[in-house]
């Protein structure tokens, strides 16, 4: 018994540690992204991308959001609602494109309060992230997904 409890032992951090080996960490800092090369997207290029497409991303709370750029500015958001446990909810919102070139997001939901920001928006590799500087190394970035 004693060579079984050193084996399960000597084992334990490479059960523990298994899901980890291949899997790229999740960039949380606009430099996490330099190794695979990172580009800010132009005015102009997010007028080509945002109309239209369909958007999600996953809140600072672990919400899905899902909504769809309508052509005119405005969208419907949709979310799960996981970190109240509540049933999926829908609202209005509405977006644009600044003259700086920064994605600019106004959301009124009902039961929370109204949401409003401007982000850079970065690709890298076929990933895109939304942030706030696309200058400092250590601003936070947040995964948005752009499909067209």
């Amino acid at each position: 018994m004693h060579h079984l409890a050193r084996y399960v032992i000597c084992l334990s951090p490479l059960v523990c540690c298994a899901p980890v080996f291949g899997q790229a960490a999740e960039a949380k800092v606009l430099r996490d992204l330099d190794a695979v090369g990172r580009t800010t997207l132009t005015r102009d290029e997010l007028m080509q991308l945002l109309p239209g497409a369909n958007m999600s991303r996953i809140s600072a709370k672990g919400n899905t959001h899902i909504w769809k750029n309508e052509s005119g500015g405005s969208f419907i958001i949709s979310s799960d609602n996981r970190d109240r446990g509540a049933v999926a909810s829908t609202t209005a919102g509405k977006w644009s494109i600044s003259d700086d070139g920064r994605y600019c997001v106004l959301i009124e939901w009902k039961t929370i309060e109204t949401e409003e920001w401007c982000r850079y928006i970065v690709r890298s590799g076929e990933d895109y992230y939304a942030t706030k500087s696309d200058k400092t190394g250590t601003e936070r970035v947040h995964k948005l997904s752009i499909k067209r």
